[in-house]
């Protein structure tokens, strides 16, 4: 199959609504897109206006990028010590992949405060070059078990040296 590297950058929010109601807002954000999601770091001096610069890098099937359909969510968190991580507010867009310059969206909640929102999320993306993707599921196993035998071989081989040379 077909793909592009996907570059994702995050580069800051502003205006977040406080979640915590005792320490901290401590943030980072969850970027997910064709199927798979990955975070930034924590910001743990920004609290409400974090900001990240995090570039995020993705595997996207050219199918998507030559229909122009990315879907992407970013959603926000607070981190927590002695609790889940708090939900802050997220952004279900479409992605233009050849579209250049940062762009600036309000962040929404996926609850009954949809319509309200909750600070501002800046990122930008880049489309990368093209790559080749191949996946057979069924000679990876394969391979695995392979291996493992060729690994417990080379332990006995190794326990029958040890052993000539400790006589």
């Amino acid at each position: 199959m077909e793909a592009r590297y996907f570059y994702f950058t995050v580069h800051s929010a502003s205006n977040l609504v406080d979640v915590r109601h005792f320490g901290e807002m401590k943030v980072y954000s969850k970027v997910s897109i064709a199927g798979k999601s990955k975070c930034t770091e924590v910001d743990l001096v920004n609290k409400t206006n974090p900001e990240w610069n995090n570039t995020l890098c993705f595997i996207v099937p050219e199918k998507d990028i030559i229909k122009e359909d990315v879907p992407a969510v970013i959603e926000l968190f607070c981190q927590r010590s002695l609790s889940y991580d708090k939900y802050i507010g997220e952004l279900n867009l479409t992605l233009r992949p050849f579209y250049k310059g940062e762009c600036n969206f309000p962040l929404l909640r996926n609850d009954s405060n949809q319509s309200k929102s909750f600070g501002t999320l800046k990122f930008s993306h880049e489309v990368g070059d093209k790559i080749l993707v191949v996946s057979d599921s069924s000679s990876s196993s394969k391979d695995y078990g392979r291996k493992r035998e060729i690994f417990n071989i080379a332990v006995g081989v190794g326990q029958l040296i040890a052993t000539v040379f400790s006589s």
